[in-house]
């Protein structure tokens, strides 16, 4: 990259941003914090996978990762006041509390706000706000707390239900592939990004792709892509620490960059 990223996105007209597993503190740290093992291990097993879901949930209510904060602080400051959309293949939303704007970011992949039922017809539900599922999360919480991580493992953790339908996280995962996921909660939010793309086409953009696997290739990286080839003013810009090559088509308009795309944002930051 011949020039650093504060004079790129200064230099465009409007930008589009996409972030991606390297940003997922919640795993990473779930699987380092040796309090959480037993869980991990319990969840493992057949018929306990609907429990992880619910693991990370506690991780992410009762923790944070400073780095991450720091870096989505620093992309809002590059970003300055320049048009942009988010959009993250993640279901952690943190971005909207590091000064970027609702109406500017969209989560198709779902998020942790949000329960759902099976039934696409039903309402989504405040996850905070259901006592059923706040029930297991609290007794998640205190193995942690309070035991270190240590659980009988013949306990019986019993499926959240409300009015006899059990209730999921309302998040697009391997976990819940036997239930339809409810779009409802990011669809509103999706066409106003459809929107936004289809203004980008005669100006100069900026496609910054940031740490974006293969997770969910068809929300951010396979479209990136696509966008970068159709628009002839588009440059991309891809930092991943393993998944950073671009295809030949684009091969003139893209900057690959083997890096930690975390790493990669707090050093283009410094300094703002």
């Amino acid at each position: 990259m011949t020039e650093n990223l504060k004079t790129q996105i200064d230099n465009c007209d409007l930008c589009i941003v996409g972030v991606g597993h390297e940003w997922d503190w919640v795993t990473m740290g779930i699987h380092s914090d040796e309090r959480y093992s037993k869980l991990l291990k319990y969840c493992d097993k057949e018929g306990f996978q609907w429990l992880l879901p619910l693991v990370e949930y506690e991780y992410a209510f009762y923790h944070t990762d400073n780095r991450i904060d720091s870096a989505y602080e620093g992309l809002r400051k590059l970003l300055g006041k320049k048009r942009y959309f988010l959009v993250s293949d993640l279901f952690l939303q943190d971005a909207l509390m590091h000064g970027f704007e609702p109406e500017n970011c969209v989560y198709p992949c779902g998020n942790y706000m949000y329960l759902q039922t099976p039934d696409l017809e039903d309402e989504l539900i405040l996850s905070e706000k259901c006592p059923e599922f706040q029930a297991i999360i609290d007794r998640i919480h205190e193995i942690i707390v309070s035991n270190d991580g240590n659980f009988d493992e013949g306990e019986s953790f019993v499926r959240p239900f409300l009015n006899g339908k059990e209730l999921y996280l309302n998040q697009k995962r391997q976990e819940y592939r036997n239930i339809k996921y409810n779009e409802i909660a990011y669809k509103g939010k999706w066409d106003d990004y459809m929107r936004y793309l289809s203004s980008t086409l005669n100006f100069k953009l900026l496609v910054l792709e940031l740490g974006v696997g293969l997770e969910y290739p068809t929300v951010v990286r396979w479209p990136f892509e696509k966008v970068a080839f159709i628009n002839n003013k588009a440059h991309f810009i891809r930092v991943h620490e393993r998944l950073y090559q671009h295809t030949k088509e684009i091969e003139d308009k893209t900057d690959s960059i083997q890096m930690n795309s975390v790493n990669f944002i707090l050093q283009e930051c410094k300094g703002l």
